[in-house]
């Protein structure tokens, strides 16, 4: 066998390989081996039936495939530890030729690690984020916890912000769409859960009234039938009934805090505030340095590295959902979404993520840092806060003492971005 490189654009090389039939045979004759009894050919007890015959009678490439799959592992690996690459992605496998007299030919299309240039990641200027806290804003807060503790009172006519129960049953020329029927629907007005329109139109019926209300979908509605179609619901209103808050008094803040008296409670949530605005603020600018610093480095992502991780980004998802009773697969037939759809919506994140893994390579590549006893004996420690549960000695053995390369990485790692964070100017 033989490989080499036939081209390379950007972070894309593609490996071509050469090999006689004579040398894909004893692939063919391992699948046969295991494959071999789950084929019938008369006057042949099952599994004893010859190579040549099986293919006779099931077409000359019915091993082709498995055979392949078998050679193609060790075949790849060899020639990219030869070749000194560095894939990113899986490789793309391509057939050229395949002939008994002339032998294979296969091209792999691999991406590579791409190369990255630096720019400022050092004295980077963000701006303040506000943190102060206003009594307004302790109003709003207060006014939050009202509208959660408020009373439902049936009323006869309905205004906005009310709930009423319906049944409606929606239809596109007369033809009733899936998704456009329910019962005993309670919808707040004013909430925009339905279609733009649909609740304005529910604003002044009265309890036990049906109406006709006429709605136009969204050009870009995710169910493409309905898109931009006008669509008529034959509503009934059950019952309308009208959020009744309750006064904001010392009574109220009693009932649902430990503090006595409204003024109490106002400082209480002011301190919680101003600490949850402080903790915001300082993400904000660290999310804005690494934004800048990203931007500016300069590197062209391979294609298949980005499909790859966001084929990992919907696996996380689908295991995160699964924890929760259903399927990724589920929750994008909910939502009435392609799975073409919902990765397109991922790939700007993916993106991200990615750039920001190869800055933080890329700056420890540059600033060389040092890893001392210090530093991994206080990751151990921090790790051990984290999981009470777990014994130092086995913490050691999982993070691969006395070497902790991968450790030791990831301490690197973690001074990269604390030198973003360190050195960043606030305006």
């Amino acid at each position: 066998m033989e490989f080499k490189e036939l081209k390379r654009e950007n972070s894309l090389v593609t490996i071509e390989y050469r090999m006689s039939f004579d040398e894909f045979t004893p692939f063919l004759d391992k699948v046969y081996k295991r494959e071999r009894g789950k084929f019938t050919i008369p006057g042949f007890r099952k599994g004893r039936a010859p190579r040549k015959l099986i293919e006779l009678n099931y077409g000359e490439g019915i091993f082709y495939d498995d055979a392949l799959n078998e050679m193609i592992p060790d075949m790849y690996d060899k020639s990219i530890e030869e070749l000194d690459l560095h894939p990113v992605a899986q490789p793309a496998f391509s057939m050229e030729e395949l002939d008994k007299e002339t032998g294979i030919v296969l091209h792999a299309e691999v991406a590579l690690y791409p190369e990255v240039k630096l720019g400022e990641y050092k004295n980077l200027k963000v701006e303040k984020v506000d943190t102060e806290v206003t009594d307004e804003d302790i109003t709003k807060e207060i006014e939050k916890e009202a509208e959660k503790n408020a009373r439902l009172v049936p009323v006869e006519v309905s205004e906005d912000g009310d709930i009423v129960d319906i049944d409606f049953d929606g239809s596109v020329d007369g033809v009733a769409f899936d998704g456009g029927q329910a019962e005993h629907f309670e919808l707040e007005l004013g909430s925009g859960s339905f279609i733009p329109g649909f609740e304005d139109q529910l604003i002044g019926v009265k309890a036990g009234e049906e109406k006709d209300v006429t709605v136009t979908f969204p050009e870009e509605y995710h169910a493409e039938e309905l898109a931009g179609k006008e669509a008529v619901f034959k509503v009934k209103v059950h019952d309308i009934k009208r959020k009744e808050l309750p006064e904001i008094d010392d009574e109220f803040i009693g009932d649902i805090s430990e503090f006595e008296t409204l003024e109490e409670y106002k400082k209480d949530l002011r301190e919680k505030m101003e600490e949850s605005k402080k903790e915001f603020a300082e993400g904000k600018k660290k999310e804005d340095a690494l934004k800048q610093a990203i931007e500016n480095m300069e590197v062209d992502l391979p294609e298949p590295m980005v499909e790859e991780g966001i084929s990992r980004k919907m696996q996380e998802t689908d295991y995160s959902l699964q924890q929760q009773g259903f399927s990724l697969k589920q929750y994008m037939e909910m939502l009435g979404m392609q799975e073409e759809v919902m990765r397109e919506q991922l790939r700007g994140q993916v993106e991200i993520d990615i750039k920001r893994e190869m800055l933080l390579e890329a700056i420890v590549k540059e600033e060389d840092f040092e890893v001392a006893q210090e530093d991994i004996d206080a990751f151990i420690q921090k790790s051990l806060e984290d999981m009470p549960s777990m014994e130092e000695d086995r913490l050691r053995e999982i993070y691969g003492a006395p070497e902790y390369e991968s450790l030791k990485h990831s301490i690197k790692m973690d001074k990269a971005m604390d030198l973003i964070f360190d050195t960043m100017e606030v305006k």
